[in-house]
C-alpha cells in the first residue's frame, strides 16, 4: 500500500475521524435498457420476498387448497382456481411494481425479459415461471392441503393452578405462579372440534 491508501477492512480511516464512506454503482457500462431491467427486477424483488405479497399468495393457498385432490384427474374447479390465482399474482405484481417504478408497463418489462432473461436470478425466474405452470400449482396448493390437515405441531393447555394461601405456612405469597402450563403431542389429549 502507498502512504496515501487507506485500508478501510481494519476500520482505520487515517487521520482518527470517523468518515462515513458511500459505496455508489454508477451504472458503468450498461446501456439503459439493462438499466432499467435491472431497476425492474429490483423492484420485483422486492415485492417477492414483501410480507404483504406472500400473505396474500399464502392466504389464497390455504383457502382454496381443499378442492385439490392427489391424483392424476384434474378437475375443473383446478383450472378456474388456477386461473384466479393467476390473475391474483400478476395483479398485484404489475400494481407494485407500477408504483415503484417510474412509467412502468408490463409490455416493456416482458421485452426486457425477453433479452435478459439469461440474467434474472432463479428464484425470481422461476417464481415467474411457475405462474404459468399449473404442475407446480397443483403441487403447491397439494402442500398447503397437507400441512393445513397436519394441524399444529404441538398443542399448549393452560390450566390454572390452585393455591390454597391457608395451607401456606412460610414464604411469600406468588399469585403469579397460579398458570401451570402442560405441553403434550397432539392425539394424548382430548381432540379438540375445529
Amino acid at each position: 500500500m502507498h502512504e496515501e491508501d487507506v485500508d478501510v477492512c481494519d476500520g482505520d480511516l487515517g487521520d482518527g475521524d470517523e468518515e462515513e464512506v458511500n459505496f455508489v454503482d454508477d451504472g458503468g457500462g450498461l446501456d439503459d435498457k439493462t438499466r432499467r431491467f435491472q431497476a425492474i427486477v429490483g423492484a420485483l424483488e422486492d415485492v417477492l420476498v414483501d410480507e404483504e405479497f406472500e400473505e396474500l399468495r399464502e392466504g389464497f393457498c390455504r383457502e382454496n387448497c381443499q378442492h385439490f385432490e392427489d391424483t392424476d384427474e384434474n378437475k375443473l374447479i383446478y383450472t378456474d382456481i388456477f386461473s384466479k390465482y393467476t390473475s391474483l399474482v400478476e395483479n398485484t405484481i404489475e400494481r407494485k411494481l407500477t408504483t415503484a417504478v417510474p412509467g412502468f408497463s408490463m409490455a416493456e418489462f416482458m421485452t426486457l425479459l425477453e433479452t435478459h432473461k439469461d440474467s434474472l436470478m432463479s428464484e425470481v425466474f422461476d417464481l415467474l415461471l411457475s405462474l404459468a405452470d399449473f404442475e407446480a400449482f397443483k403441487e403447491t396448493m397439494l402442500s398447503y392441503k397437507r400441512e393445513v390437515s397436519a394441524g399444529p405441531a404441538f398443542e399448549l393447555k393452560c390450566t390454572q393452578l390452585r393455591v390454597h394461601t391457608e395451607e401456606q405456612e412460610d414464604g411469600d405469597e406468588r399469585p403469579d405462579l397460579d398458570l401451570s402450563l402442560q405441553i403434550s403431542p397432539i392425539g394424548s389429549g382430548p381432540k379438540s372440534r375445529r
